[in-house]
């Protein structure tokens, strides 16, 4: 997954991350490597990807997820 900083409006001149996502929140849960309470729901997923440079992962928006990379 390519992805942007988050909260991140008008993607231009923004640094990117690659990474791989590990689970799909569909609902309230603690995620990523602080365990941060992310308000994730049905209509809202999060998806908790792990930075493939730093190895930290965090739960990202939809809209901050730019790309699939095979």
């Amino acid at each position: 997954m390519l992805t942007h900083p988050f909260g991140v409006v008008g993607r231009t001149g923004t640094s990117t991350s690659v990474g791989k996502i590990e689970r799909v929140l569909t609902e309230p849960t603690q995620a990523g490597d602080a365990q941060v309470t992310v308000q994730a729901s049905e209509k809202d997923p999060r998806y908790e990807i792990r930075n493939e440079k730093t190895g930290k992962a965090a739960a990202v928006k939809e809209e901050n997820i730019e790309s699939v990379i095979e």
